[in-house]
């Protein structure tokens, strides 16, 4: 994947958080990425189009199958690992808040590319543990 298309598909991710959706704590279970629950599906970052989900009608939404309850979590062999992940979610959820009540445009931008900056750190981390 080129750079500009991954950081098109990190605008899409931090867009998606704004509006609502949750990064969940479980790693995709084919890829090892990380995954969104928007509107009661769960998506890949890597593997789903999530521009489909933004403009529906555009392309064809394709959702993980399996359900949250489902899923097991990775288990990485570094404790350390685990405690940086949780970090990064604690992290992505405060900054998903702040981005939602923001009104200041330039926030607005300095908040996405911290998210950005996050969500390309836990596939990171994902790919890592795997």
């Amino acid at each position: 994947m080129s750079q500009n298309q991954n950081r098109s598909k990190m605008a899409v991710t931090a867009e998606l958080i704004r509006q609502g959706a949750s990064i969940l704590q479980e790693a995709c279970p084919r890829c090892g990425g990380v995954q969104i629950k928007f509107r009661g599906k769960i998506y890949c970052t890597n593997e789903d189009n999530l521009e489909a989900i933004l403009n529906p009608g555009s392309a064809v939404e394709k959702p993980v199958p399996a359900k949250v309850e489902d899923q097991q979590p990775i288990h990485s062999n570094s404790e350390a690992t685990s405690s940086l992940r949780k970090i990064m979610e604690d992290k992505l959820n405060g900054l998903s808040k702040q981005l939602e009540s923001s009104t200041n445009p330039d926030e607005q931008v300095r908040l996405l590319d911290l998210i950005t900056k996050y969500v390309e750190t836990l596939e990171k981390i994902n790919r890592s543990a795997t």
